[in-house]
């Protein structure tokens, strides 16, 4: 039997709960029993898109295999909306996705050695973890925000970035990351959102102890993998993290977050183990010349909301477009630095597979993206920069639906990834060749002083005299 719930776009509805499937690798959500438990939605939520299309959420209960589609004719061809609604938890803090799959668990119990670095449950409590009542929730034009953090943290805005996490697998074929992890202990996850990320790697590997932090409490508190844990920290302050103990630090989305990128990729490499990874994925839009705002005039909407959110986010101290930058990685001693640009096509016609929901992401997200920085910083009417973002959201809309369009409409992705040294002092400069790139060396290969690690290791077996 297959349960449908509409979106409809302008007046439509979007699910505010649901328990979703992510895939069917080996890291989708298994029931701990045969009989799957039902799925439940929430108080339905505003989407400000086209009119004209319908995004509809399909849960096929048998296998709890959740789809997220698009209906454009507007037919209303699948059967069936109507949902039991979950049942109201008090305050923002709560997350709208019901992870119904797992055992309840304490949080003391959600790792076998959670303190095995040798730091107590007072040095945690203390040092780094704050009550979800400590947290500063702001109301402002009917968005919940949290500090001064300037994108939103409402059921609108955790949907857009479960939606987002889809489009991610769509594009890296099911992988969670794009690093090299054997056997890994350690995975600590920088702004982890409602947490779909940490929750998949936690899945893939059960034997790994999975942290994710963030400001804001949206994650799943109850029903989750038993070797995953949640922490409301901010990352500008100092990590009290164990040192060189982290296989992979993973940093997604941040851009505009922090007021220094060199701190945060200090921090880092302070806790990640030698060999161990660091991995940012962001947008390489504003400053491409072949582009998302290249298919939109000078004076246009798109253009001006784009120049007024960089100005209102150096006013703000964290300034937007500057930590995809190999140069930062490359001072705080990241060695192995590689980088690489996808597209991310917009709309059905660029991708067939991801292209619609890509497009549902980008104008659900423009308004999260421009609201408070424009009213807070610049001082804009709010009505005006609404304004903006709706005519925005339209024009982007008809440019991926244009039958006429001959260049391809995407995003462009940035990801960036760097090791720390196997061996302390191994420094990045020793590898840049005559044309300013790095070598490519990688593992033990690394270089020290203009020999590797084998070639030392070698000398150092070999007989003296």
């Amino acid at each position: 039997m297959n349960s449908v719930e509409t979106i409809r776009n302008g007046n439509g509805l979007l699910p505010a709960t649901h328990d979703v499937q992510k895939k069917e690798e080996s890291h989708c959500r298994s029931p701990v029993d045969k009989t799957p438990p039902p799925c439940t939605f929430g108080e339905p939520i505003e989407v400000d898109t086209d009119p004209e299309t319908e995004y509809r959420v399909v849960v096929v209960e048998g296998d709890r295999r959740v789809v997220l589609e698009v209906d454009e004719d507007g037919d209303e061809d699948l059967e069936g909306n109507g949902y039991e609604e979950e049942e109201e938890r008090p305050g923002h803090a709560r997350s709208v996705y019901a992870m119904s799959t797992y055992p309840t668990v304490q949080p003391a119990h959600q790792v076998e050695y959670p303190f095995e670095y040798g730091m107590d449950a007072a040095t945690i409590d203390s040092s780094r973890t704050l009550y979800a009542e400590d947290v500063d929730y702001i109301e402002e034009y009917g968005r919940t925000y949290c500090g001064d953090y300037y994108m939103p943290i409402d059921e609108t805005e955790q949907t857009r970035q479960y939606v987002v996490h889809q489009v991610f697998l769509k594009l890296f074929d099911l992988e969670l990351t794009t690093v090299p992890l054997d056997n890994p202990q350690y995975i600590l996850d920088i702004g982890t959102g409602i947490g779909e990320w940490a929750i998949g790697m936690a899945e893939k590997y059960p034997r790994c102890e999975v942290f994710g932090t963030d400001i804001a409490p949206i994650q799943p508190t109850d029903q989750v993998p038993l070797n995953i844990e949640f922490h409301i920290e901010n990352a500008e302050d100092e990590w009290i993290r164990p040192m060189d103990a982290v296989d992979l630090v993973h940093i997604r989305n941040m851009d505009g977050c922090f007021t220094d990128w060199s701190f945060i990729y200090s921090q880092a490499f302070m806790c990640i183990k030698p060999g161990g990874w660091i991995e940012v994925i962001d947008w390489d839009d504003l400053f491409s010349d072949d582009n998302y705002l290249s298919f939109f005039p000078e004076g246009s909407a798109a253009h001006i909301l784009t120049k007024a959110s960089i100005e209102a986010a150096e006013r703000a101290g964290r300034p937007r477009g500057v930590h995809m930058n190999k140069d930062l990685l490359i001072q705080a001693g990241f060695v192995d630095i590689k980088e690489q640009v996808y597209d991310l096509g917009i709309g059905s016609r660029e991708n067939v597979s991801y292209g619609k929901f890509w497009l549902f992401s980008i104008v659900t997200g423009i308004e999260a993206q421009c609201l408070r920085l424009l009213t807070k910083y610049l001082d804009m009417d709010e009505k005006y920069v609404r304004g903006l973002c709706d005519t925005v959201s339209k024009e982007t809309k008809a440019i991926a639906d244009d039958p006429d369009r001959l260049s391809s409409f995407v995003v462009k992705l940035r990801v960036m990834v760097g090791r720390k040294p196997l061996v302390p002092g191994q420094w990045t400069a020793k590898g840049l060749a005559e044309n300013g790139e790095l070598n490519d060396y990688s593992g033990d290969e690394s270089t020290i002083g203009g020999r590797s690690v084998r070639t030392m290791q070698r000398l150092s077996d070999e007989p003296m005299g």
